[in-house]
């Protein structure tokens, strides 16, 4: 059984853990800089749902088993948002108590941690297929993974918990994604046949667009800087595109 999905998924999940230093160290970041991230991961994660992901599930499926399972895949993300908070960096931490705050702070490291986990199997089913895709999954998944850090960190950060705390708790929630993967590897090597990470790959082609759709690109655009969330999500899809050509 091949470790690398397991080591890639780790370094991505770790990802959120970078979030959450961001904060600690700077305790306040500009606007401008949090929608550019937001704009960038979200170029790279539209780019890589389809250039990779989809057009590698394209040679093992027909066209309307990558409907439907492209289709599911948005909808379980649909699922889970109904179910645990999404992720939001624009609330008034001003007018919000301490007590909500850490609340607030807890629900989302929960949620994210959920959020990682199909993450994860993507990275897996990823490098299955092709390890060369299963890398580029990890870089998309880990700039995604930044801004979510950094979701989860503001709440508790300014709920006055301590910086070790926030520190471990971002680093914690990214953990889900290597576990995933390591389910999926395992998955994968008893199953292995070309349907299955067919599915897998546009499966995980939706859960990736819908993330991109309902909070990369929204959340970015609330901080009002619009030219800037456009022109950093055509560097996201250049920088993927750049990543693509090297890694062939």
């Amino acid at each position: 059984m091949n470790f690398e999905p397991f080591l890639l998924s780790l370094i991505a999940g770790m990802a959120t853990g970078i979030g959450g230093i961001i904060v600690i160290m700077l305790r306040r970041l500009s606007d401008r800089i949090v929608a550019f991230s937001m704009g960038f991961a979200s170029g790279v994660m539209l780019l890589v749902s389809f250039n990779n992901l989809f057009f590698e599930a394209a040679k093992l499926l027909t066209h309307f088993e990558l409907i439907v399972v492209f289709s599911l895949g948005a909808l379980m993300m649909i699922a889970l948002d109904l179910t645990i908070p999404h992720v939001e960096l624009t609330t008034k931490i001003e007018d919000i108590k301490n007590a909500k705050m850490l609340r607030r702070g807890m629900l989302i490291a929960v949620g994210i941690t959920l959020h990682n986990f199909p993450e994860g199997f993507i990275v897996a089913a990823g490098y299955t297929y092709m390890p060369r895709l299963g890398l580029i999954i990890a870089i998309a998944i880990m700039l995604h993974n930044i801004p979510e850090g950094v979701a989860t960190a503001v709440p508790l950060s300014m709920a006055e918990m301590k910086p070790f705390k926030i520190a471990i708790l971002t680093f914690l929630s990214g953990m889900a994604e290597p576990i995933a993967a390591l389910v999926g590897t395992v998955t994968m090597s008893l199953v292995g046949t070309k349907s299955v990470i067919g599915y897998s790959l546009i499966f995980a082609a939706g859960v990736m667009t819908y993330i991109t759709a309902d909070e990369l690109i929204p959340v970015a655009h609330e901080y009002g800087y619009k030219h800037t969330v456009s022109v950093s999500l055509l560097l996201g899809i250049i920088f993927a595109l750049m990543i693509d050509v090297i890694l062939s």
